[in-house]
């Protein structure tokens, strides 16, 4: 949104040239769009770290303890693969 305050000014005040301002729009957008996925990501890496918690209780509740590891393993794979994308989103911005 700051950048789209920028470009807004850029055109107020006629300092650049108006493809010069074309090409800052789209990567305005796109960094708005990127900080939005970057934000879901770590809200649902919150989400699936929290659940790991739940493992230990299907566990105690009589869950053989085989499912409950293959759980585990497919649960930490999902928040490895949400961290490297959460990462690559934020070296885009």
């Amino acid at each position: 949104m700051k950048k789209i305050a920028l470009v807004s000014g850029m055109l107020l005040l006629g300092s650049f040239h108006i493809s010069h301002v074309e090409a800052l729009v789209p990567q305005a957008f796109a960094a708005e769009g990127n900080m939005a996925q970057v934000q879901l990501i770590l809200k649902k890496l919150r989400s699936s770290m929290g659940n790991m918690k739940d493992f230990d209780e299907l566990e105690a509740a009589g869950m053989d303890k085989a499912d409950v590891d293959r759980l585990r393993n497919a649960m930490k794979g999902k928040i490895k693969q949400m961290t490297t994308d959460a990462v690559d989103l934020i070296r885009v911005l």
